[in-house]
């Protein structure tokens, strides 16, 4: 009984994962050519693949999970940050870092991932911070999007 016209599982190879199949022709009664369901990809019957499957959303998650190694701080930098930590008043204000906030130079910044900071010098649109974790450049005074919190 012939296979061709049927669905098959087959290793498809442009997709990279075993799917489903329509058989295109056999040679000697042996299924020999396929085409993928998926794409379209039409290629030589490969059987289809157990032990070898791919679980491409696992290894995303992995990527993502994987921290990324932090630059090194200068040492110049850390210094200055503990300076100006240690020189701040205990009751200091400390403003809470917003894309749509304009800050001068002096002001202490908290921001959510880098934490305390101290503005080292401003532009109209842009600032220059000194965190525990080094110097960073920061966007400020930028128009709200709509449905964007203030």
């Amino acid at each position: 009984m012939s296979l061709v016209g049927k669905n098959i599982d087959a290793f498809c190879s442009r997709c990279g994962f075993t799917l489903a199949h329509v058989v295109l022709y056999e040679v000697g009664g042996a299924v020999q050519g396929v085409q993928c369901k998926t794409c379209g990809a039409q290629h030589r019957y490969r059987g289809a693949r157990t032990g070898v499957s791919r679980d491409i959303a696992a290894e995303r998650r992995r990527s993502r999970e994987a921290p990324r190694p932090r630059p090194p701080v200068r040492p110049s930098d850390s210094r200055v940050w503990q300076q100006r930590s240690a020189a701040a008043p205990p009751d200091a204000v400390v403003w809470d870092y917003r894309l749509t906030e304009r800050y001068e130079t002096g002001d202490i910044l908290n921001h959510p991932q880098f934490g305390r900071g101290f503005v080292e010098a401003a532009t109209a649109d842009r600032m220059e911070v000194i965190f525990r974790e080094g110097r960073k450049t920061l966007a400020m005074n930028r128009q709200p999007t709509p449905g964007e919190p203030g």
